[in-house]
């Protein structure tokens, strides 16, 4: 995995996503506050959550770190480290074997979702770290979020807002979740072209324009003391690095991300 993002306004380079988030920094500042809070980061969008979600879990544990996910939506049941109980005693048990916890209720087609608010509350003290992954995009690149979506648990301290660039150069209408409600966002706020020869092809600006008044926008205002920080997935070629570098300065997004070749992680198979 490559992750990009600016350090002291310097464009840089690393292969530590925990690095580019700060969460070395942000985690010892709730912990000056609440010393036995876990920190919670909710990922929410399309075309990488998941994959986003293992790297974090995998650098946490080498961190020695307790790791926890979950999913208020759904998401595919875990191969290994997946507690599909209610019990408050596995979760700890798996916590402490093997420091990460897949924690979900069966809902068939080799999926989980969510355990529900009391029991979530009951586990998130369990962990150092929570990750939830907070919407779902049926593994399409693009989405916009229907009327109750994201579901972001209220005790979350950080949102990363995902989109990704393998729908770039096709047509929306294949790779967009919503693309509906997309070309409506694009009808107010996109280039006036976007659909020249009857056709929507995404291109950059199309992608940026839906993280901002898709998710970032909206997001800030439900949530305005957390961060929100859009992450661009898929930059797998230096001219898809420099593509998303463009696209945050012409946003003004100090805090946003570019991640590509998490194919090639380590992580990818590790619940």
């Amino acid at each position: 995995m490559k992750v990009y993002y600016y350090n002291e306004d310097k464009w840089t380079e690393s292969g530590d996503l925990w690095q580019a988030l700060s969460l070395d920094a942000r985690m010892k500042r709730l912990r000056a506050v609440r010393e036995n809070s876990p920190y919670v980061i909710s990922f929410t969008g399309a075309g990488g959550k998941t994959s986003l979600i293992r790297r974090l879990a995998c650098e946490g544990r080498k961190r020695g770190l307790k790791v926890l996910v979950v999913t208020t939506t759904h998401m595919f049941r875990p191969k290994q480290y997946g507690v599909l109980t209610r019990s408050k005693g596995d979760v700890r048990r798996m916590l402490q074997k093997e420091s990460i916890a897949v924690v979900g209720k069966e809902a068939g087609e080799l999926k989980i979702t969510f355990v529900g608010t009391w029991f979530y509350e009951q586990i998130c003290p369990l962990a150092d770290l929570v990750l939830v992954e907070a919407d779902g995009s049926r593994r399409l690149p693009l989405k916009v979020p229907g009327v109750n979506e994201p579901v972001v648990p209220k005790n979350s301290h950080m949102v990363l807002s995902v989109q990704g660039l393998s729908a770039l150069d096709q047509p929306a209408e294949k790779l967009c979740f919503r693309a509906e409600q997309a070309e409506e966002i694009m009808r107010v706020h996109g280039r006036p072209d976007y659909k020249d020869g009857g056709q929507w092809i995404v291109r950059p600006g199309d992608v940026a324009c839906l993280m901002q008044h898709a998710y970032l926008y909206p997001l800030r205002v439900k949530y305005p003391s957390i961060p929100v920080i859009p992450v661009f997935n898929q930059a797998d070629e230096p001219a898809q690095v420099q593509t998303v570098r463009e696209l945050l300065d012409a946003m003004g997004e100090e805090r946003g991300i570019a991640c590509g070749q998490l194919r090639f992680d380590p992580c990818v198979e590790l619940f």
